[in-house]
């Protein structure tokens, strides 16, 4: 998993990955990736993480480190949600 760090970081930590995979036996096995990534809010940027060989991205509409109660209305949280799979789902889907 990598959870937000430099975006940079990203194609070697995953080439590190594959190869600690190949030696230890379990490359063709199956495998996850995830991550968390300012790419996953654009459907090129999914493709480019798919390319990287990401299975998983972790997103949220909010920002989650708030000790404060979440107040957004429902509505809006659908919203949002249907914002980002006509902007994004239905285009890395087809």
């Amino acid at each position: 998993m990598h959870g937000g760090g430099d975006p940079s970081d990203l194609p070697r930590l995953l080439t590190r990955l594959a190869q600690l995979r190949r030696k230890e036996g379990t490359a063709d096995r199956p495998f996850q990736v995830h991550v968390i990534s300012l790419d996953a809010f654009t459907a090129d940027g999914v493709r480019r993480l798919e390319e990287q060989g990401v299975t998983d991205v972790i997103l949220g509409f909010r920002w989650p480190y708030t000790s404060e109660a979440d107040t957004q209305p429902l509505a809006e949280k659908i919203g949002a949600l249907n914002k980002f799979a006509e902007k994004v789902i239905a285009k890395v889907r087809t």
